[in-house]
């Protein structure tokens, strides 16, 4: 008995680790806690394929009625037409795709678009958009629960509130929502990030100390930071503006009202407009960003120009030094030289007159000057030495 206990505690553990905790939006905004399984999630979004199999057997109506059968005629289609038809079905939500809004996968930033839901993973909003509900994952991240209210906001049918969004889908008014967070959450950073990098690189150029090289450091990591972020989103719009497919597979509502409706392949103003509108926002924010990041560089280069000037300064001053030093070295080689080899009539009790002694005094002095002037003059001319 202690056994099985164990075991179905073990079992309902491991029940509880793969469920997904997230946050469920009806079609008029109402949030409500929920506990799912891939498999229930599945389920949930493949409640509205059977409208896509409808579909198919449009297509293939002639074979049906060829073959005088209520099912769908498998066995009389050509290969070209099993390939598109596979094709059909791999389209759709997919146990893999799970993982994409898992939170216990990283997962990169991406849109994707199947037959009967839409995947957001975008700046830590996890998202499973159908025709009639919205699951949003991770519900304790800081994050998500900001962006609760915004999407609550947007998908409230309210003529009151904003009478422009009445006729848009429930996809559309979620996935809005979710950008809108998504490009609030840019502007927040970038607007927390801009004024103070200005304010440093306005104080360097003045003020250079190691502090302010450090805060410089650390201002450029986090503005590399945020391009990095924006850039993903900016890749991930242009991607769904470059399949018409894609788009035209995102009328969810449309899917499940009239089945039988089919959309040309450039039936999708509404999807454009959309993903644009923001996608002009997040170029806006990416473009700031690079001039900033260029502002630094250029600030790099000239903080770089002038630790190059106070060193060519330093090394001015030290050889500067080192020609006076290797002048009056050289006074002290004559000095040295008459002290120790040659007799000088100037120390003897019966010549003690001082004329020699000045002579000599001012004789060394004098070949010192000229000495260090040749020097100084030769280093000007081979360029070693400027002011």
């Amino acid at each position: 008995m202690a056994k099985r206990e164990t075991e179905s505690k073990k079992s309902s553990q491991l029940m509880r680790r793969m469920e997904l905790v997230c946050l469920e939006f009806d079609i008029v905004g109402n949030c409500t806690l929920r506990r799912l399984t891939r498999a229930e999630l599945l389920r949930e979004a493949r409640s509205s394929f059977r409208e896509d199999f409808n579909k198919l057997k449009l297509i293939y109506s002639e074979l049906s009625l060829e073959k005088n059968s209520s099912h769908f005629p498998f066995n009389s289609l050509n290969e070209k037409d099993k390939r598109g038809f596979l094709r059909f079905f791999r389209s759709s939500l997919q146990s893999r795709d799970i993982r994409q809004v898992d939170p216990a996968f990283s997962a990169k930033p991406a849109l994707w678009v199947r037959h009967n839901a839409i995947l957001v993973s975008l700046e830590q909003i996890r998202a499973v958009i159908l025709y009639n509900k919205l699951f949003l994952f991770d519900p304790d991240n800081p994050k998500v629960q900001r962006a609760v209210k915004i999407i609550s906001e947007r998908l409230e049918k309210s003529p009151e509130r904003d009478i422009d969004m009445t006729g848009i889908p429930y996809e559309f008014r979620a996935l809005e929502g979710i950008l809108v967070n998504v490009c609030m959450s840019l502007e927040k950073d970038f607007s927390s990030l801009e004024p103070t990098i200005l304010e440093n690189l306005d104080d360097l150029p003045t003020r250079l100390t190691s502090r302010q090289l450090e805060e410089l450091r650390s201002f450029k990591q986090r503005l590399s930071q945020f391009s990095a972020r924006s850039q993903d989103v900016q890749r991930v719009l242009q991607e769904v503006l470059e399949e018409d497919e894609n788009m035209i597979n995102m009328y969810l509502t449309e899917k499940n009202t009239y089945p039988k409706h089919i959309r040309t392949p450039v039936e999708h103003d509404e999807v454009e407009i959309l993903s644009e509108s923001y996608l002009q926002i997040v170029d806006h924010l990416t473009n700031r960003a690079e001039l900033l990041d260029n502002a630094i560089d250029d600030t790099e280069d000239l903080v770089t120009i002038r630790l190059d000037t106070i060193r060519n300064r330093i090394l001015f001053v030290e050889l500067t030094l080192n020609i006076i030093g290797l002048a009056f070295g050289a006074g002290s080689l004559v000095v040295g030289m008459f002290g120790m080899n040659m007799g000088i009539p100037i120390f003897k009790e019966e010549n003690q007159s001082g004329f020699y002694f000045l002579f000599c005094s001012f004789l060394i002095m004098g070949s010192v000057i000229s000495l260090y002037w040749w020097l100084f003059k030769w280093c000007r001319e081979k360029g070693l030495y400027s002011t």
